[in-house]
């Protein structure tokens, strides 16, 4: 089975939109949110609909909770409590009874899934760094965790050892030996840096055991709410931004323009960069890499950029060996950039050939 793991949409119908026509086009058979359906966000009972209609499992957020009534709002910061209210309001009581039914945790395909965390999951707690990841790992004997809440993509694994590592988010295949607590980020209010970010998700594919992650690019418009804004709440939005506040809808101040994806890797762990020009005629791009017999697997990461180095697509796969695959080139590309990425920092990956190519077949 393959499932689109999604979390944190947070209202937001058009970046919902945007990935479950990805997942969808990528092969995705069941769809299953982790929670925040609601909070923040502009269209709570578009957004909700649309949910209800698609996923196959929906957990319970805090924000559900704290909207639904469920849950106490009294430790929100300003904009959440006003969310809260604003959903509320906007909500049918069916709407209402549904988000106050939904789950904390679910089992799919022997992973475990939750909001925030599995240790005590109407809590809501943060898995934010190794300490909190090993609390989990020892309450759960799941090989595989999904949890959302820190619009954050992540992964913390341990292995033989017990020690806990917190890595890039990365594609992977799921090992025997190791376990794994994977956030597959935010649909709808995805963290930023520098005044740019993108929707992440996960595709969980049980049968070939990979985990997959998927980026798309952010419509900072989608978070704006509809009709005219009171000029108070943008001044606290202004204040969230200094105050670190780390989602987007601390940037949806209705004058800031659109911002574009950035994608800034650790310097430690690229093995190889290389990039080409792409003409419009052009319908394909491939790796062409080969690793030496028995090298430590890569990470390719394929960026594609507009004319104006804004990122309009990215693809990403593991290569064990070697890969000429080919990948379809997103309309608007004129460059693509090919990044090869140790999978675990303490990899050294030997390269043999690599000379990225595009093709218009």
């Amino acid at each position: 089975m393959k499932y689109a793991v999604i979390s944190d949409v947070h209202a937001n119908l058009t970046a919902l939109q945007a990935v479950l026509a990805d997942a969808k086009a990528r092969g995705a058979e069941k769809i299953v949110c982790l929670g925040d359906v609601v909070g923040y966000g502009p269209l709570p009972a578009e957004t909700l609909a649309l949910v209800r209609k698609e996923c196959f499992v929906v957990l319970a957020g805090n924000h559900d909770d704290a909207v639904s009534g469920r849950g106490d709002a009294s430790t929100f910061i300003d904009l959440a409590k006003e969310a809260v209210e604003r959903h509320r309001a906007a909500l049918s009581e069916d709407d209402l009874a549904w988000l106050r039914s939904l789950p904390y945790t679910c089992t799919l395909d022997k992973a475990v899934a939750a909001h925030g965390d599995v240790f005590d999951p109407p809590k809501f707690y943060y898995i934010l760094d190794e300490k909190g990841a090993e609390a989990n790992f020892a309450k759960s004997d799941a090989r595989l965790v999904f949890v959302g809440h820190t619009h954050e993509p992540a992964i913390f694994l341990t292995g033989r050892s017990g020690a806990v590592y917190k890595t890039n988010a990365q594609d992977f295949t799921i090992e025997d030996h190791k376990r794994y607590i994977v956030n597959p980020g935010s649909v709808g209010y995805p963290r930023e840096s520098g005044g740019k970010c993108f929707s992440s998700y996960v595709l969980y594919d049980s049968a070939e055991r990979t985990v997959t992650f998927r980026y798309l690019p952010f419509q900072v418009s989608s978070v704006m709410q509809r009709g005219e804004a009171k000029k108070p709440l943008g001044k606290r939005l202004v204040a969230a931004i200094a105050a670190g506040v780390a989602l987007v809808v601390a940037i949806a101040v209705w004058e800031l323009a659109p911002k574009t994806i950035e994608v800034v890797d650790d310097p430690a762990l690229v093995v190889a960069e290389k990039s080409i020009p792409i003409d419009p005629d052009l319908r394909h791009v491939s790796a062409n890499i080969a690793l030496e017999k028995g090298s430590d697997p890569v990470q390719m990461r394929i960026v594609f950029e507009s004319p104006s180095g804004e990122i309009v697509g990215m693809e990403s796969l593991t290569v064990k060996q070697s890969s000429r695959k080919g990948v379809r080139i997103p309309e608007g590309t004129a460059r693509a950039r090919f990044t090869a990425l140790k999978a675990r920092s303490e990899d050294a990956p030997d390269i043999k050939f690599f000379a990225p190519s595009a093709s218009v077949k």
